[in-house]
């Protein structure tokens, strides 16, 4: 990035801010003295919090449990203290942050596209036998944090941007750099530098695009890799040619993670039941069930193609 574009990102006064309740959760979790109860205290004081926590620790998304889930402490004993935490900072952001953006800035799409890209990372994290696939959902909920702030630096055009690259998310991303001279995710490692964050969600960040051309830990690799996927995989409900963004998805797959195409086919059943499960606990539109199943129905057509043989096109960089 430019001098000129960081002094512009500092001197911005409406920057998106982290929320208190999952800063102050995050602090617990990184405490030698953590406590259950102590962690219960402080998240009962959010009712609606609470709530989505004990949706979530009912759901089979999330793996369920034999007994209803009926009190905080319950939740936190079986999700774990580390994805309490990231669910408190994933609600606090959507329902904070939601309203940020500039004039003509489509506040349903970019909240889709990074809800899908989570449930779509965590579903892949747990294929992969990732450790903690909870820093995956909040690292490829976080991948697209660039777009809100340059909304909010760049009001003058970037409205005109995100209509010029009608949900083509590559296309986005090429024309930030020619109108801004950065793209989201630049920004948004500086952002999340900024913030303080782990250097994991980070490097993750500031990968989403191309994570096998930039220079991060080795240790790095599983969760950067699978958080860039995740953005291919969302795309293939966002982007409106469905085929060819599950071409790309399949390419990535097998390219970042190795992954066949059967493999492939058999996660996004699990995404796709996913996300109707996350849409009800956000409170967000992430497609009618019809619309979801049509999708997949199509890319598991595309991915059978492409298991036959047929001609694949070159990938997009």
């Amino acid at each position: 990035m430019t001098p000129e574009l960081i002094q512009r990102l500092k001197n911005c006064k409406t920057l998106p801010a982290i929320p208190g309740l999952p800063l102050q959760v995050l602090q617990m979790c990184r405490s030698e003295n953590a406590d259950i109860k102590k962690m219960g205290d402080v998240i009962s004081k959010d009712p609606t919090f609470v709530a989505k926590v004990l949706n979530v620790a009912n759901s089979s998304f999330y793996g369920g449990s034999r007994h209803k889930v009926v009190t905080v402490t319950q939740a936190i004993t079986l999700l774990g203290m580390n994805s309490i935490a990231t669910l408190a900072f994933c609600f606090s952001l959507y329902r904070d942050l939601r309203r940020h953006g500039a004039k003509g800035f489509d506040h349903n799409q970019y909240w889709r596209r990074s809800l899908l890209a989570s449930v779509s990372g965590r579903v892949i994290g747990t294929w992969a036998k990732v450790l903690d696939c909870e820093e995956i959902f909040l690292a490829a909920l976080l991948q697209d944090i660039g777009v809100l702030v340059l909304s909010e630096t760049h009001m003058d055009v970037y409205g005109t941007i995100m209509k010029q690259a009608d949900r083509n998310h590559t296309r986005l991303q090429e024309l930030e750099r020619e109108k801004i001279g950065a793209d989201h995710s630049e920004v948004g490692a500086w952002l999340a530098e900024t913030w303080q964050l782990p250097e994991l969600l980070q490097a993750a960040i500031r990968c989403s695009h191309d994570p096998l051309e930039m220079d991060v830990p080795e240790e790095f690799l599983p969760v950067v890799k699978t958080v860039a996927f995740s953005g291919k995989l969302a795309d293939i409900w966002c982007d409106p040619q469905t085929e060819q963004a599950t071409q790309e998805a399949a390419l990535a797959a097998q390219s970042m993670l190795g992954m066949e195409f059967n493999e492939l086919e058999t996660c996004l059943d699990r995404i796709a039941n996913g996300f109707l499960e996350m849409s009800g606990i956000f409170q967000i539109d992430l497609g009618n069930p019809q619309e979801i199943t049509n999708i997949l129905e199509t890319a598991k057509k595309t991915l059978r193609s492409l298991s036959a043989g047929a001609p694949q096109p070159a990938a997009v960089s």
